[in-house]
């Protein structure tokens, strides 16, 4: 008789999360790598930062289908676990935004062009981290339905 296992609820969130925060961490060092060592006007570079997330989820859902799963692995599964990942890393990345630009001292390069104080509102800690984290979410939304379509098993 053949047993094929099958992923426990407590797997698939203990991924989902560990995931999440470690892409977080990763996240956050390569913006700040980025935002102090290769800042130009108008670098490309910065574009990584929303591309990290959609490999980084793709790598989970591989992983998480090739460790775990050995039986049916549906859409929506597939879906809920990018998303839970990419909206874990989206959260704690906004959080790190944060507190490095109020608190650590990465400072706001708007500073160095005449605009005025509504400009500076716009570029604050708090603008800076909100923006982050709904551009984060819906890529995230963006990245798991095309992931999930790949990563469903039946």
């Amino acid at each position: 008789m053949i047993i094929t296992p099958t992923y426990t609820s407590k797997q698939f969130w203990l991924t989902a999360s560990l995931s999440g925060v470690l892409l977080s961490v990763v996240l956050s060092i390569v913006y700040i790598i980025f935002y102090e060592r290769l800042y130009v006007e108008s670098s490309y570079l910065f574009s990584v930062i929303y591309l990290i997330p959609f490999v980084w989820i793709s790598a989970t859902s591989a992983f998480f289908k090739w460790k775990f799963v050995y039986s049916e692995f549906s859409y929506g599964q597939a879906f809920l676990l990018g998303f839970l990942c990419g909206l874990t890393a989206s959260l704690l990345f906004s959080g790190a935004v944060y507190f490095a630009y109020a608190y650590i001292g990465l400072e706001s390069r708007i500073d160095i062009y005449n605009v005025g104080e509504r400009y500076r509102y716009l570029f604050s800690p708090k603008a800076t981290a909100l923006s982050f984290l709904v551009i984060n979410v819906a890529l995230t939304l963006f990245y798991s339905l095309i992931i999930a379509i790949f990563a469903r098993k039946k």
